[in-house]
């Protein structure tokens, strides 16, 4: 019996939720696990991103403003992300330090899930309207805070689901 895709997402969904709580089965673990690397995949595809063995451009990205702070040589500079996934984020900032530069964050990511600091690379600078578009990508950064990042992503996935294909019910 094929599993139509709907049920497959909307398994996944109900998957995720349980895995956020603490409450997914170990019978169901590995399936979880499994199915979000398959649908991470699908998503990078569809996003069009190129895939490197380096691990860079793996991670889905999602459009999501969290309010992050850098630490720039010219001081502390408030922003809120463009879009983020595991491996790095963007966000808008009057002036963006030079491509290949270090620098420090805190991505404040909300009551449930905290603060995360950490250390980026800054891999793109793009002007946009006056401001500069600047892509970070995470260098130093800890695993369970990765992982946070990962959850906020895939919660987002869900909920574009919830609201996009699983809306019919179908």
């Amino acid at each position: 019996m094929a599993v139509r895709l709907k049920q497959w997402l909307a398994q996944f969904c109900a998957w995720h939720q349980q895995h956020k709580k603490g409450e997914l089965g170990d019978d169901v673990r590995a399936l979880y696990q499994e199915a979000r690397a398959d649908l991470s995949a699908i998503l990078v595809l569809a996003q069009r991103l190129e895939i490197h063995a380096d691990g860079a451009r793996q991670a889905v990205r999602m459009a999501r403003a969290i309010p992050v702070e850098f630490d720039l040589r010219a001081g502390k500079v408030n922003a809120l992300t463009q879009d983020i996934s595991a491996g790095g984020l963007s966000a808008l900032v009057g002036e963006a330090p030079q491509v290949g530069s270090q620098i420090g964050f805190r991505l404040k990511l909300g009551r449930d899930l905290g603060i995360v600091d950490g250390r980026g690379r800054v891999v793109a600078a793009v002007p946009a309207h006056g401001s500069v578009r600047m892509a970070v990508a995470f260098d130093e950064i800890a695993d369970e805070a990765r992982q946070r990042i990962d959850d906020l992503v895939f919660d987002a996935v869900c909920a574009e689901m919830r609201t996009g294909i699983l809306r019919n019910g179908q």
